[in-house]
C-alpha cells in the first residue's frame, strides 16, 4: 500500500487558472457596484441640481393697493391678511402680523421685491370710514400715506417639469425650532454621522428580534429623505440597501442645512382626499391657517409627532391618539433642552388647535389651473424650467371671495344636489382674469368646468347673430316677423324651431324680438345671409366649432367652455376690439428682472358703432326683457347681459357687464340631465348674487359720432315722442334713420 504523504505548503493553494476566475469575478463585482453607485449618484444630482427644493416658481396674486377712499372694508382687509397667513396679535406687530385697534388695523408688512425696487417691512395703521379706507398712516413717523402696497398672496408654488402645486422653503425659512425638534426626535446624531447611523441600526435589529417582527426603525434623516424621494415604502433587504447607499450619496452632495430643507419640504403628513400633503409649509397652513414662522411650540410637536404615522396620528380622525404623540414629542424637546419647563407645560395644556375642516389642498384650484396652462401655452419651456421665477397674475382674493359668497347664495335658491356651476370675471378693458371657480365647491381640485366643459351656448350666441344682420343693413328697428318656419336640411329631416314659450307673436321689432329671445324671427333672418354672416363671425373670434354649418347654429347648439363664452362677451362689452382674456400680468426671475410683462393688446376686430347698437340692445335685455330681473335688483344702475338656455332646460347660462367688469356663469349638471331652469330663473339670479356682492358700476355706453340717437316705438319701429311710455332710445347709423313716426298708444 502506498504510504500516506503529508501536504505541502501549496497543496491548498487554488490553481492559477482558478484565481484569474476570482480576481474577474471580483473586479466585475466591484465595477457593477460602481456602475450602481454611479446610477443612483445620477438620480440623486438630477433632482437636486439647480436649487430644485430651494427656489420654486412662485405664482403670486396682484398686490392690494391700499389708498384714502378705496372700497375695501375692515372686513376685506382682514380677509386678505389671514389669507397671506398674517398673524393676528394683541400688541405691536412684528412683520407678518398685525392686531385690530377700533375701527382700525395696524399691519406690520413682510418685506417684499417689486418689479419697481424693494419694499422694506413696514408697520402701517388704516383707518375705515364704512366700507372704504378713510386713511392711512406710517406707524413709526405718524405721517399720511397716499399710497401703500400690500405684498401679493402666494397662491402656489409652481414646478413646470412635475407639473406640481408646493408650497416649499427656502433653507432661511425654516425656522430653527422646527430643525431642532426634527432632530431630536428622529435624529439625534444627525450632525455626527455620514447618513448612516450604525448605533441606531444596531438598536433597531436587536429591537425586532426580540419582538420577532419589524416594530422599530434605525434610519436617519437622511434615509428618510431618501426614501421619500427615490423609494417605494415596501419593507426589503433590496429597498433597505439602496436607502443606505442613497443617504450616502445625499451625505456627500448636500450640506446638513439642505438636507434637513430638503426634508422638511418632502415628508409626507396628511392626505386629503385622493391628495397627498407632503411638507410642512403646506400641513401648517392647511390644518392652523398660519405660515411656518408663525407656529407656536404646541404645533411644531403636532406636526413632527404625525412624522412617524400620518395616518396613526391624524388630528380629525385620531385627535386622542395625537394629543399623546404630541406630548411625547414635548416631552422630548424637554428632554432634549429645545424648550423649558414653562413652555413645556404651557404647549402641554394647549388645545390642537387646528382648523374645524380640512380645506382643500389649495384653496383657488381653478384659477391656478388656468395660471398653468397659460403658462404653458404662451412662454418657451426653456423658460419655464428655470427655478425661481416669480409669475404675478391678476387674481384678485378679494373679488373671489364675493364670487363664492355669492355663489353659495345662489345655489342654496335650487333644491338640486347634483347641479354643478362655472363662473369667470374679468375685467374686459384690460383682459385681467380677476377671479374663477369651476365647482359649486370652490375649493375641489376636480374637473375644470370653466374651461374644459363644453355645452350649448343657446341664446348667448344671439349678440353676435344680431351684429351680423345689423352688419347687413338691418336697424334695431326693421320690421321682423315671429312666424312658424320648416327648414329642410340636408339630411333630408324637416327642423322646427319653436320659441321658449311655445307662442308667436307676429310683426315686431329687431329690437323687441332680441330683448325677448324670441327664436323664430332670428331663423327667419339666418336663413336669408345671417347664418353665414354668424359662421364668419364666430370664425374671426376661433370659436367656430363646426366644419359644416347647421341652421340649428342661429340658435345656440355651438358648444363653448364659460371662458370662452367670456371671451365672447369681451369683445362685444369692449366695443368690437379683441384683448386676449389673461391671468398672467408680468414674470420675473429671482433677482427681480423681468422677464417679460404682458402688454395691453387690443386688436379691432369688429366695427365699434355696429357692437355700440349690440350693446343697446343687451342693456333692453336687462331693463324690460329676459333678463328684467335686473332692472329691480340693481334699480337705476344700467347693466347689460344675455341669458341663454338650452334644449330641454339643461344648461342655464348669463352674460353680463357692468363698467369694465364682466361676469358669465353657467349652471347644470355633468349627467346633461334637464335642469328646469331657464336662463332667467337660474344662472341669472346667481349672476345678481355674485355682482352684488361686487359692487359692480354701471355701464357707460360709448358714443360714436357715427350714431344717432332716437326714441323708437318697439314694436312698429317708428319715431315716438320722447313722453310716450313705451318708447325707447336707440342707436341708429345716421344714414339709417327710421323715416316712420309712431302713434305711441
Amino acid at each position: 500500500m502506498p504510504r500516506n504523504r503529508k501536504a505541502g505548503p501549496g497543496a491548498n493553494k487554488p490553481k492559477p487558472g482558478r484565481r484569474r476566475w476570482l480576481w474577474l469575478g471580483a473586479s466585475l463585482a466591484i465595477a457593477a457596484f460602481a456602475g450602481y453607485l454611479g446610477y443612483l449618484n445620477y438620480l440623486v444630482n438630477a433632482r437636486f441640481d439647480d436649487g430644485a427644493w430651494a427656489l420654486p416658481s412662485r405664482v403670486y396674486a396682484r398686490a392690494l393697493e391700499l389708498y384714502p377712499d378705496l372700497a375695501v372694508d375692515r372686513d376685506d382687509l382682514r380677509y386678505e391678511l389671514d389669507l397671506s397667513s398674517y398673524l393676528v396679535v394683541e400688541t405691536s406687530p412684528s412683520p407678518g402680523q398685525y392686531r385690530v385697534l377700533g375701527e382700525s388695523i395696524e399691519l406690520h408688512s413682510r418685506a417684499f421685491g417689486f418689479a419697481d425696487g424693494a419694499q422694506p417691512a413696514r408697520r402701517v395703521q388704516v383707518f375705515f370710514d364704512g366700507a372704504r379706507i378713510a386713511a392711512l398712516v406710517d406707524s413709526d413717523t405718524g405721517s399720511k400715506l397716499a399710497l401703500f402696497r400690500l405684498p401679493p398672496l402666494i397662491l402656489g408654488s409652481y414646478y413646470p417639469d412635475t407639473d406640481e402645486d408646493r408650497l416649499l422653503l427656502a433653507g432661511d425659512e425654516v425656522p430653527s425650532r422646527l430643525i431642532e425638534t426634527l432632530i431630536a426626535v428622529e435624529d439625534r446624531r444627525f450632525y455626527e454621522h455620514w447618513g448612516l447611523s450604525p448605533r441606531a441600526i444596531g438598536r433597531a435589529l436587536l429591537a425586532n428580534l426580540k419582538a420577532g417582527a419589524a416594530v422599530q426603525g434605525g434610519s436617519t434623516l437622511t434615509q428618510q429623505l431618501a426614501k421619500n424621494l427615490f423609494l417605494t415604502p415596501e419593507r426589503s433587504l433590496v429597498r433597505k440597501f439602496n436607502e443606505a447607499c442613497m443617504a450616502l450619496l445625499l451625505e456627500l452632495r448636500l450640506s446638513k442645512r439642505e438636507i434637513v430643507t430638503a426634508y422638511v419640504n418632502e415628508v409626507f403628513l396628511l392626505q386629503q382626499n385622493r391628495i397627498a400633503i407632503h411638507g410642512f409649509a403646506r400641513a401648517s397652513r392647511m390644518l392652523f391657517r398660519r405660515s411656518v414662522e408663525h407656529l407656536e411650540t404646541e404645533h411644531i410637536a403636532l406636526l413632527v409627532g404625525m412624522v412617524k404615522g400620518p395616518g396613526r396620528y391624524n388630528p380629525f380622525t385620531r385627535p386622542e391618539a395625537t394629543r399623546e404623540r404630541r406630548n411625547l414629542v414635548l416631552d422630548i424637546m424637554l428632554a432634549e433642552g429645545v424648550i423649558d419647563a414653562d413652555e413645556h407645560a404651557r404647549a402641554r395644556a394647549a388645545p390642537l388647535g387646528i382648523v374645524a375642516r380640512l380645506p382643500g389642498v389649495n384653496p383657488f384650484p381653478a384659477y391656478l389651473d388656468l395660471v398653468k396652462r397659460q403658462l404653458q401655452t404662451s412662454y418657451p419651456a426653456t423658460e419655464l424650467a428655470r427655478r425661481g421665477l416669480e409669475i404675478y397674475t391678476a387674481f384678485d382674493p378679494l373679488v373671489q371671495r364675493k364670487l363664492e359668497q355669492g355663489l353659495e347664495r345662489g345655489m342654496a335658491r335650487f333644491a338640486e344636489p347634483e347641479l354643478q356651476a362655472a363662473v369667470v370675471i374679468a375685467d374686459y378693458l384690460s383682459g385681467d382674469v380677476r377671479a374663477l371657480v369651476s365647482d359649486r365647491v370652490t375649493d375641489y381640485p376636480g374637473f375644470n368646468r370653466a374651461l374644459m366643459a363644453q355645452r350649448p351656448i343657446g341664446s348667448l350666441v344671439k349678440p353676435l347673430l344680431l351684429y351680423g344682420l345689423l352688419e347687413a343693413g338691418h336697424t334695431l328697428a326693421s320690421p321682423v316677423d315671429d312666424e312658424p318656419i320648416r327648414i329642410r336640411q340636408s339630411n333630408g329631416q324637416v327642423w322646427e324651431p319653436r320659441n321658449f314659450d311655445r307662442e308667436v307673436h307676429g310683426r315686431m321689432t329687431l329690437y323687441q324680438a332680441f330683448v325677448h329671445s324670441y327664436n323664430l324671427p332670428f331663423v327667419h333672418l339666418g336663413v336669408d345671409g345671417g347664418l353665414e354672416r354668424l359662421a364668419h363671425n364666430l370664425d374671426r373670434l376661433q370659436l367656430l366649432k363646426h366644419d359644416v354649418i347647421y341652421p340649428s347654429m342661429l340658435l345656440g347648439t355651438t358648444a363653448m367652455s364659460p371662458f370662452e363664452v367670456a371671451q365672447l362677451y369681451q369683445v362685444i362689452a369692449n366695443n368690437g376690439y379683441f384683448t386676449p382674456l389673461t391671468t398672467i400680468r408680468q414674470v420675473s426671475d429671482q433677482a427681480g428682472r423681468v422677464l417679460d410683462r404682458v402688454p395691453l393688446d387690443s386688436l379691432k376686430l369688429f366695427d365699434q358703432a355696429l357692437m355700440i347698437q349690440v350693446q343697446r340692445a343687451m342693456i333692453g335685455v336687462a331693463e324690460h326683457g329676459t333678463a328684467r330681473y335686473l332692472a329691480d335688483r340693481f334699480a337705476g344702475l344700467t347693466l347689460a347681459g344675455k341669458t341663454g338656455t338650452t334644449d330641454d332646460a339643461r344648461d342655464s347660462w348669463f352674460a353680463g357687464f357692468g363698467q369694465r367688469m364682466l361676469a358669465v356663469v353657467w349652471l347644470g349638471r355633468d349627467d346633461n340631465l334637464p335642469i328646469r331652469l331657464s336662463g332667467s330663473s337660474g344662472a341669472l339670479r346667481v349672476w345678481a348674487d355674485i355682482m352684488q356682492r361686487q359692487g359692480i358700476e354701471a355701464f357707460n355706453i360709448s358714443r360714436d359720432p357715427a350714431l344717432a340717437w332716437r326714441h323708437v316705438h318697439p314694436l312698429d319701429g317708428g319715431i315716438a315722442r320722447r313722453d310716450c311710455a313705451n318708447s325707447v332710445l336707440l342707436p341708429f347709423p345716421r344714414e339709417r334713420l327710421p323715416r316712420s313716426k309712431s302713434a305711441c298708444p
